[in-house]
């Protein structure tokens, strides 16, 4: 039985969904992402992360603080998301509510902060519940949150040698995400519709291929840089020392 998603996390879902739709494939996107603070030293609770994609540099770091309720950003709200992004290294923050925001709360965020406005009408057509649900079998009620298409080509030869053109260059898409609860990484081949689960902490995991059976693999692990600081990542491999890191997230 699915659990039903409950109004607060229905629209910092939907915020992710159109963060993600719009922002640079440089970047990715992770709901209610968990990062260990700098200062703090305790796991703080991100409504939606936006971290760079391809590698650990957190320097373009981004955090989203999505507040459904009826009552206005104030003062208080920008000062509290400040401090998060302090403690979690965020470079800049959004606060996005449905109802506006004080005038001292715009003062307050000066050039750090951004504060938006999404209605609640805008939830009318959307419902995560629709996503594709997580393939971990320890994970409850999780949905696939898919952040990225990348595409991998190969240069193909005709079965038929006499057919005319010689090889051509073949392309295929991929959709890649996380889970919206556990953070599992997922891989959905466009072209057999297969959808891979991928555990970034099992050691003994050699990779994944979809039905194609194409001369590529997938594969997640735990990385740490040169800060000590520790990501999962997800990388498309192919060839001999061929990769390319496709999504991330904090651990």
């Amino acid at each position: 039985m699915t659990q039903p998603r409950r109004d607060w996390e229905v629209y910092e879902r939907m915020i992710a969904r159109l963060l993600s739709d719009q922002i640079r494939t440089d970047l990715c996107v992770t709901p209610n992402a968990r990062i260990v603070g700098r200062k703090s030293g305790r796991s703080r609770q991100i409504d939606v992360l936006i971290d760079a994609r391809h590698d650990s540099d957190s320097s373009r770091r981004i955090i989203v603080d999505a507040k459904r309720r009826k009552r206005k950003v104030d003062v208080t709200d920008v000062e509290a998301l400040q401090g998060l992004m302090e403690d979690v290294g965020a470079t800049h923050g959004y606060l996005i509510c449905p109802v506006g925001h004080t005038k001292a709360a715009e003062r307050r965020a000066q050039m750090s902060v951004t504060i938006g406005l999404v209605p609640l009408d805008r939830i009318q057509d959307f419902d995560p519940a629709n996503w594709p649900k997580c393939m971990n079998s320890r994970c409850r009620h999780g949905r696939v949150f898919w952040t990225g298409y990348p595409e991998i080509s190969m240069m193909g030869l005709p079965v038929d040698p006499k057919v005319p053109g010689g090889p051509r260059r073949l392309s295929f898409i991929h959709h890649v995400g996380k889970c919206d609860r556990c953070g599992r990484f997922h891989v959905q081949c466009t072209t057999c519709n297969d959808i891979l689960s991928l555990p970034e902490d099992d050691d003994d995991d050699i990779g994944h291929q979809c039905s194609c059976r194409l001369p590529w693999f997938w594969i997640a692990s735990i990385e740490t840089d040169d800060q000590g600081n520790r990501s999962a990542e997800l990388h498309g491999v192919w060839g001999i020392d061929q990769y390319l890191t496709v999504d991330r997230r904090p651990c």
